[in-house]
């Protein structure tokens, strides 16, 4: 089992607790006869775990990824990782605790354009006073195949180069909890696969617990369960 910790106690994270926990989510947009998109939503998910989310486009994926980190607030229900009830922190409490224990990979890759490749994925051991682990950086630059990209700017970056440096950046830090949105959509099939096998890895060997929205058969395949996002509800099919 899982233990982890934190410098602020507000921001420590309980053992034993199911990693992602979420219990009657639910997400209404607009103001003049608002949409429903998710809609009583449950889900659980354990320590190296993998869950794969598949739905329409417009059914809501995103949305529930950005509640799962935080990022986002629900209107009724509540999230929790690793028991820590993620509503009651303050907006910095969360930013940290998110930083700490969360790794993110958007589809429109979410990267600082003034800063090299390396600094990119950097970021959250700086954020976490973890420089003395700089050596996953080059680790990870070398297994999803951008070492020869890292002084570079994003900016001078194909599609799928930045989706591999956000996929660096998600997991240098070794978080407890991976949200992928999409993790292989810029890519080719020879790097998604590639991708593919590292995330099987991380999950294996490190227990991360992954929670990705996919269109792509093949990384759904990868995971223990696949749930269908359906008139703001999971179901398995």
């Amino acid at each position: 089992m899982r233990c982890w910790s934190s410098a602020a106690s507000s921001e420590s994270v309980s053992v034993g607790e199911p990693v992602l926990l979420i219990q009657g989510l639910q997400r209404r947009f607009g103001t003049s006869g608002p949409v429903q998109v998710l809609d009583d939503l449950t889900l659980e998910l354990s320590a190296g775990e993998r869950v794969a989310v598949m739905g329409s486009s417009g059914s809501g994926k995103t949305t529930l990824l950005h509640l799962a980190a935080g990022m986002d607030t629900p209107d009724a229900g509540e999230v929790r990782v690793g028991g820590h009830r993620l509503s009651r922190l303050a907006e910095p409490e969360r930013t940290r605790f998110r930083a700490r224990y969360i790794g993110l990979v958007f589809q429109d890759f979410n990267l600082i354009d003034s800063l090299t490749v390396r600094e990119n994925i950097e970021l959250p051991l700086w954020l976490n006073n973890r420089l003395d682990q700089r050596q996953r950086i080059t680790e990870l630059a070398e297994e999803l195949g951008i070492a020869d990209l890292l002084e570079r700017l994003p900016e001078k970056l194909s599609g799928g180069e930045k989706q591999r440096v956000a996929i660096a950046r998600a997991l240098v830090h070794r978080p407890a909890l991976l949200l992928a949105d999409e993790p292989t959509g810029s890519l080719d099939q020879t790097t998604a696969e590639g991708v593919l096998a590292l995330f099987d890895r991380v999950t294996r060997e490190h227990g991360v617990t992954l929670l990705m929205v996919t269109h792509n058969d093949d990384a759904a395949a990868l995971c223990d369960r696949v749930l269908q996002l359906r008139h703001g509800r999971l179901s398995q099919d």
